[in-house]
């Protein structure tokens, strides 16, 4: 039987490399869900430790990295869609006027 995800104490600091349980805590989701976006590949696959490679494990870094990006590939965030480069080097707002 799993626990509660607000059964779950989590760290001030999440560790690099989280569990199951303590992911879909950090994400606010059931661990059954966390299971399905790594199936479905929102979520990286898990890694392998211990001595039987039967410890799995999510590097944090990796999980926030595959959630950052859009169906692009690129990371959300990383444009600034009102904002371009002018020649010059200064930025003009191109955002359109409700007319």
């Amino acid at each position: 039987m799993t626990s509660r995800k607000a059964d779950i104490p989590l760290n001030s600091r999440l560790t690099a490399y989280v569990s199951r349980e303590q992911g879909a805590a950090e994400l606010q989701v059931s661990p059954s869900t966390w299971d399905d976006m790594v199936e479905c590949g929102q979520l990286p696959p898990p890694r392998r430790f211990g001595r039987m490679q039967t410890l799995l494990r999510w590097r944090w870094a990796d999980v926030d990295r595959r959630l950052c990006k859009d169906d692009t590939g690129s990371h959300v965030g990383d444009e600034q869609p009102f904002f371009r480069e002018r020649a010059g080097g200064t930025t003009k707002d191109i955002k359109r006027d409700a007319a």
